[in-house]
Protein backbone atom coordinates (compact mmCIF):
# COMPACT_ATOMS: atom_id res chain seq x y z
CA UNK A 1 0.00 0.00 0.00
CA UNK A 2 2.87 2.37 1.08
CA UNK A 3 4.38 1.82 -2.50
CA UNK A 4 1.29 2.35 -4.33
CA UNK A 5 1.19 5.59 -2.72
CA UNK A 6 4.67 7.02 -3.22
CA UNK A 7 4.18 6.09 -6.87
CA UNK A 8 0.97 8.06 -7.13
CA UNK A 9 2.17 10.71 -5.31
CA UNK A 10 5.79 10.87 -7.31
CA UNK A 11 3.59 10.65 -10.95
CA UNK A 12 1.54 13.27 -9.16
CA UNK A 13 4.41 15.77 -8.79
CA UNK A 14 5.64 14.71 -11.86
CA UNK A 15 2.41 15.96 -13.82
CA UNK A 16 2.56 18.63 -11.86
CA UNK A 17 6.11 20.07 -12.52
CA UNK A 18 5.34 19.49 -16.74
CA UNK A 19 2.13 21.68 -16.52
CA UNK A 20 4.25 24.61 -14.50
CA UNK A 21 7.05 24.00 -17.03
CA UNK A 22 4.43 24.20 -20.20
CA UNK A 23 2.52 27.41 -18.84
CA UNK A 24 5.70 29.15 -17.52
CA UNK A 25 7.46 28.63 -21.07
CA UNK A 26 6.83 30.48 -24.35
CA UNK A 27 5.01 27.08 -25.46
CA UNK A 28 1.84 28.18 -23.29
CA UNK A 29 1.74 31.24 -24.90
CA UNK A 30 2.39 30.15 -28.36
CA UNK A 31 -0.32 27.89 -28.21
CA UNK A 32 -2.33 30.84 -27.07
CA UNK A 33 -1.87 32.51 -30.09
CA UNK A 34 -2.47 29.80 -32.30
CA UNK A 35 -6.07 28.74 -30.62
CA UNK A 36 -7.26 32.38 -30.46
CA UNK A 37 -6.04 33.14 -34.85
CA UNK A 38 -7.37 29.89 -35.58
CA UNK A 39 -10.33 30.15 -33.98
CA UNK A 40 -11.18 33.91 -35.25
CA UNK A 41 -10.31 32.59 -38.89
CA UNK A 42 -12.41 29.11 -38.55
CA UNK A 43 -15.39 31.43 -37.06
CA UNK A 44 -14.54 34.17 -40.05
CA UNK A 45 -14.60 36.67 -37.51
CA UNK A 46 -13.67 39.71 -39.76
CA UNK A 47 -14.31 42.31 -36.99
CA UNK A 48 -11.78 40.66 -34.13
CA UNK A 49 -9.59 40.48 -37.02
CA UNK A 50 -9.59 44.25 -38.50
CA UNK A 51 -9.38 45.60 -35.15
CA UNK A 52 -6.32 43.59 -34.33
CA UNK A 53 -4.64 44.45 -37.73
CA UNK A 54 -1.82 47.27 -37.45
CA UNK A 55 -2.94 48.03 -40.97
CA UNK A 56 -5.35 47.70 -44.04
CA UNK A 57 -3.05 45.45 -45.75
CA UNK A 58 -2.75 43.04 -42.68
CA UNK A 59 -6.86 43.06 -42.44
CA UNK A 60 -6.72 42.83 -45.83
CA UNK A 61 -4.85 39.72 -45.75
CA UNK A 62 -6.28 38.38 -43.00
CA UNK A 63 -10.59 38.97 -43.77
CA UNK A 64 -9.58 37.07 -47.14
CA UNK A 65 -8.10 33.84 -45.61
CA UNK A 66 -10.39 30.42 -45.76
CA UNK A 67 -11.75 29.43 -42.56
CA UNK A 68 -9.08 26.39 -43.11
CA UNK A 69 -5.71 28.81 -42.86
CA UNK A 70 -4.24 27.80 -39.27
CA UNK A 71 -1.34 29.30 -37.87
CA UNK A 72 2.05 26.99 -38.56
CA UNK A 73 5.41 27.39 -37.76
CA UNK A 74 5.13 29.79 -34.51
CA UNK A 75 8.04 31.25 -32.87
CA UNK A 76 9.25 31.30 -29.53
CA UNK A 77 9.10 34.61 -28.36
CA UNK A 78 11.13 37.02 -30.18
CA UNK A 79 11.76 40.15 -27.54
CA UNK A 80 8.96 42.24 -25.86
CA UNK A 81 8.51 43.12 -21.91
CA UNK A 82 7.42 40.95 -18.57
CA UNK A 83 3.37 41.92 -20.06
CA UNK A 84 3.97 41.86 -24.06
CA UNK A 85 5.84 39.88 -26.32
CA UNK A 86 6.36 39.24 -30.05
CA UNK A 87 6.03 36.19 -31.90
CA UNK A 88 6.13 35.26 -35.46
CA UNK A 89 3.99 32.87 -36.86
CA UNK A 90 2.91 32.15 -40.83
CA UNK A 91 -0.19 31.93 -42.12
CA UNK A 92 -1.10 30.55 -46.06
CA UNK A 93 2.72 30.66 -46.42
CA UNK A 94 3.26 34.28 -45.23
CA UNK A 95 4.79 35.38 -42.06
CA UNK A 96 3.29 37.35 -39.93
CA UNK A 97 3.74 39.21 -36.39
CA UNK A 98 1.58 38.52 -33.85
CA UNK A 99 2.15 40.82 -30.32
CA UNK A 100 1.08 38.59 -27.49
CA UNK A 101 -0.55 41.19 -24.25
CA UNK A 102 -0.58 39.01 -20.40
CA UNK A 103 -3.83 39.70 -19.06
CA UNK A 104 -3.82 37.92 -15.99
CA UNK A 105 -1.62 36.07 -14.28
CA UNK A 106 -1.87 32.91 -16.99
CA UNK A 107 -3.99 34.44 -19.06
CA UNK A 108 -2.27 36.24 -22.40
CA UNK A 109 -4.27 37.87 -25.72
CA UNK A 110 -3.22 38.69 -29.18
CA UNK A 111 -2.86 42.28 -28.83
CA UNK A 112 -1.98 43.25 -32.72
CA UNK A 113 -1.32 41.68 -36.36
CA UNK A 114 1.04 43.01 -38.61
CA UNK A 115 2.98 42.13 -41.41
Amino acid sequence: MKIKTTAFLSVGVILALSAALFVYSGSYISYELNDQINTMLEKQDHTKLTKLAANKKTANLLTNLSPKTKCSNTSDPQGGTRNKLAFATNLHQKTIGVDMKKIGILRWKVAQIYQ
